[in-house]
């Protein structure tokens, strides 16, 4: 895998990943409806939620710090990740395979800055695959 980071007045706002093998987007969480394992969870430092429905709360993304959608570019069907907040979570996107090799590409952005999210949207809408 190859990473690039992507800088703007000297400061690291991004990074950029091209290789076999990387994730699409996903947020790394439990949910129960146990007292006692969220409160075991807390202690222990796991990052866990209290939900009186764990299967809708999970189902929905409720506690996910991000919105993820679907959007085609130049002929391609990447993963779209935008912050719920704009203090917490990231900008970016990701192409499953984008080549014969079967390659990911991701972009993402963690200035999340209005401005920077702007552009980031725009610069995702300018990538051309070949």
């Amino acid at each position: 895998m190859v990473v690039y980071d992507i800088f703007s007045n000297g400061k690291s706002i991004g990074s950029i990943y091209f290789g076999s093998y990387y994730e699409p987007f996903h947020e790394n969480y439990s949910i129960t409806v146990e007292k006692e394992i969220y409160d075991k969870g807390k202690v222990n430092g796991e990052k866990i939620f209290l939900s009186d429905n764990a299967q809708r709360d999970y189902k929905n993304g409720i506690f996910n710090e991000n919105y993820y959608y679907l959007d085609t570019i130049n002929n391609k069907v990447g993963q779209i990740m935008l912050p719920k907040r704009s203090s917490k979570g990231l900008v970016g996107i990701y192409f499953d395979s984008i080549d014969i090799h079967k390659n990911k590409f991701a972009i993402i952005s963690t200035d999340l800055s209005e401005h920077n999210k702007k552009i980031f949207l725009k610069i995702f809408k300018t990538i051309k695959i070949e």
